[in-house]
């Protein structure tokens, strides 16, 4: 088990991203007007990291929000040629990472960053909003979509795609969005065709999780040690995972807070994080228990599992360090499924 990390800045990188989003919008007109960066309408990440990109926006359908399109945007290597592998990232609750499709979506900052890197080391990587036009704002925990429905549907949309190799195709998500990925572990979805190659998340809450089964594609979690969804729900369900005969790798960055950085803290704010010491695990006909084995109900888990314990602090000194173990373990993966 991984259980030290040097230091990967991420700095270059957020600061490349600020320079392009400056430049865009003419730095001497916002000083002159005394705008601010985040006033800025920057352009999308395509632009920023100069790929280019296609408009795979589609219809989603799942049960709380109905049918309503889903933007999406395709990105390709500068030079790629052929049918290339696919990464779908879903973004966590809070969307700070950039614009898509020129401002009709939004990311995260792990989806941003994973853009230039994922183009870089040669795959497509297409990139989701699942809250656009609904209002919803990161304390909205309860409010959420069923956002695995929405990266299910790409993918299908994505396999028939000319440009895109559907023997592999990858799924990874940040925080909400390593949630969502983790749900295509269930024993309800798990066979679902055309299927992944890999599934790598980063910092999922773990707080609740699907009952274990037996994967056919391998599993990355990446956790950092002093996130304020601690790591130990989340090697509950690896070491269940692995009992069950899933392939999963685990990667502990011990100093490293929620959003990887080393500037944590803890603030008031709203965090599934209340069933740490006792996850809740759904069984596939729906009904819950703790790990503990007591049965439970949706407004026990309402009540106890959510809280106002959130984090703070994105100096995001190992996220470079993440993104690069995920896309590591997704060409690991494909070398593997020849």
């Amino acid at each position: 088990m991984f259980r030290s990390a040097s230091k990967v800045m991420a700095v270059p990188v957020a600061h490349t991203l600020k320079k392009r989003a400056l430049a865009w919008c003419g730095l001497a007109t916002m000083i002159a007007f005394g705008a601010s960066l985040g006033s800025c309408q920057a352009p999308s990440l395509a632009k920023n990291w100069q790929v280019p990109s296609e408009d795979v926006t589609f219809q989603g359908v799942e049960k709380r929000f109905g049918r309503r399109p889903i933007p999406a945007e395709l990105h390709f290597p500068k030079n790629g040629t052929g049918k290339l592998p696919l990464i779908i990232t879903q973004h966590g609750s809070t969307r700070d990472g950039g614009r898509i499709l020129n401002g009709q979506g939004r990311t995260d900052e792990l989806s941003a960053r994973l853009v230039k890197q994922g183009t870089d080391a040669g795959f497509a990587v297409a990139v989701l909003d699942a809250f656009e036009g609904t209002g919803i704002r990161p304390s909205d925990k309860k409010k959420f979509p069923q956002a695995h429905r929405y990266v299910a549907q790409l993918r299908t949309k994505l396999a028939a795609h000319p440009r895109i190799d559907a023997t592999n195709m990858f799924l990874t998500g940040f925080s909400f969005g390593g949630g969502t990925a983790l749900k295509h572990l269930d024993a309800r979805y798990i066979a679902d065709t055309p299927g992944w190659r890999a599934v790598a998340v980063a910092e999922p809450s773990c707080g609740m999780f699907s009952e274990p089964v037996t994967a056919p594609f391998p599993v990355l979690i990446i956790k950092g040690g002093e996130s304020h969804y601690p790591p130990a729900p989340c090697e509950l369900y690896r070491d269940l995972l692995r009992a069950a005969g899933s392939q999963v790798s685990y990667v502990l960055i011990p100093t490293a807070n929620h959003f990887f950085s080393e500037n944590g803290r803890i603030v008031d704010g709203v965090a599934v994080n209340g069933c740490s010491d006792n996850p809740v695990i759904r069984a596939p006909n729906g009904k819950l228990r703790f790990a503990d084995g007591t049965p439970t109900d949706p407004a026990t888990v309402r009540s106890k599992c959510i809280t106002n314990r959130a984090g703070a602090g994105k100096s995001r000194e190992h996220l470079d360090f993440a993104i690069q173990k995920i896309i590591e373990f997704f060409q690991d993966a494909r070398r593997a499924g020849g």
